[in-house]
């Protein structure tokens, strides 16, 4: 029997060129704690990956997935050959924080500096050291380019 790998999505919340990311909670039983992320989380069994992107933006966050897009999709060696999707949306609801310890609007040029100002915490926290991230932080910027997003 093959072992299939982990899936996951992630979402990138966006609001015109900004961002939205979820600081991580400081828990040891978590991967990446106290790192700034995109929101997201596990596929569910019998779930497409639209349909858990959908599921745990609305848990995360309590906002629909306004135009939610595919971005692309990558393995993930660094955590165990995890499979991330990667999906962005419009950010058109007023947020609520249900995860995480705070959430924050930022460039995309300022996610590439990895390291980012948590208002609540009044301090900088670094980004998820994950080449994912930066991947999709550019793979987003190439749409912008574009046109193709951030209209």
């Amino acid at each position: 029997m093959a072992i299939v790998p982990k899936e996951v999505v992630v979402i990138l919340p966006l609001s015109g060129q900004n961002v939205l990311l979820q600081l991580r909670d400081f828990k040891e039983e978590i991967i990446f704690p106290g790192k700034w992320g995109f929101f997201g989380g596990a596929v569910e069994d019998g779930e497409t990956p639209e349909e858990a992107a959908r599921r745990e933006l609305y848990e995360e966050l309590e906002i629909e997935a306004v135009g939610l897009a595919w971005l692309y999709t990558n393995v993930l060696p660094e955590v165990g050959n995890t499979l991330a999707h990667a999906f962005y949306c419009e950010l058109k609801d007023k947020p609520v924080l249900k995860e995480g310890q705070d959430m924050g609007l930022f460039s995309v040029r300022d996610i590439l500096t990895k390291s980012l100002f948590s208002a609540k915490l009044e301090r900088n926290m670094d980004l998820i050291p994950l080449t994912f991230m930066t991947d999709a932080i550019n793979k987003l910027m190439v749409k912008y380019e574009l046109g193709e997003i951030g209209k």
